[in-house]
């Protein structure tokens, strides 16, 4: 049986997350947090879980200034997980050692990384991910946006597809956007591109071109549920495989659920501890 658990989130993060959409969209699973109700009950008699004190089960926070402290605030108040909408770079270490201490999964809400076609299109990456290949990744972001910011989240969907990056070399770093050489743990070399317009949606790109075959990944922005598409293509032609319409912030929400249902944390910040290390190469 699903057990329905209670949300708050920030107005921060409701903006760039639409928490309150995603709770909406899952009536089953979610519930917005009402203070008195839940402080009244136990859960059972209205299927919400609210942890002791009367404090909601899952908090989403803004990944702005001082995120961790915040998050750390919603640990300390009895959250049982943890949304960071869109972080920034920043120091998490004492973030990353409380959450596991108590077991406790701090999801990241980043752009691309989330969306559920990225996790149909792994297995086809992996299948051609060596030290021959080349992966070509671009995002298309709006104007004014944080370079930092937009490569982490490209970061996190270049290892969620594919593969962590473990170095950076800078070929173009501007207001405009960015390219970036990098080479993955498999030792595959990667070009990694943004371009900051407004005259098109966000979108991002993944693709490893073989001699044979190729896999090609093109995700919207997280907040629209059109499909992200994945592209396997080879000597018999080229496949597009089963789509799924739902938004990137819907499925990373029903995979906090499932991770605090089961009890088990997660390893977002450790990923994002790693990504983060590797942008004083890019200054």
């Amino acid at each position: 049986m699903t057990r329905q658990l209670t949300v708050t989130s920030s107005p921060e993060a409701d903006a760039a997350g639409g928490v309150a959409q995603v709770v909406a969209s899952l009536p089953v699973s979610l519930h917005p947090f009402d203070g008195g109700a839940a402080a009244g009950h136990d859960g059972a008699a209205t299927g919400a879980a609210a942890p002791d004190g009367g404090a909601a089960a899952l908090v989403a926070i803004a990944g702005i200034a001082g995120w961790p402290e915040e998050a750390l605030g919603a640990l300390a108040a009895g959250a049982r997980g943890v949304v960071v909408v869109s972080p920034s770079a920043t120091d998490v270490t004492a973030l990353q050692e409380r959450a596991k201490a108590l077991g406790v999964p701090v999801v990241l809400d980043t752009e691309w990384a989330p969306n559920p076609a990225v996790a149909a299109a792994a297995p086809h990456f992996a299948a051609h991910d060596d030290e021959e290949s080349l992966v070509e990744a671009r995002v298309d972001a709006p104007v004014g946006s944080d370079l930092d910011q937009v490569l982490l989240a490209q970061l996190a969907l270049v290892r969620a597809a594919v593969g962590p990056v473990v170095s950076l070399s800078p070929a173009r770093w501007n207001n405009h956007g960015y390219d970036v050489l990098a080479q993955l743990a498999s030792g595959a070399r990667a070009s990694l591109g943004a371009i900051l317009t407004d005259a098109a949606p966000p979108q991002a790109t993944v693709r490893i071109i073989k001699p044979h075959t190729a896999v090609a990944l093109v995700l919207p922005g997280a907040g629209t549920a059109a499909p992200g598409k994945v592209t396997v293509s080879g000597p018999d032609g080229a496949t597009l495989l089963p789509t799924q319409w739902e938004t990137a912030h819907r499925a990373l929400w029903r995979r906090l659920h499932a991770l605090v249902e089961a009890g088990q944390s997660c390893e977002d910040l450790l990923d994002f501890a790693a990504d983060a290390s590797l942008l004083p190469a890019l200054s």
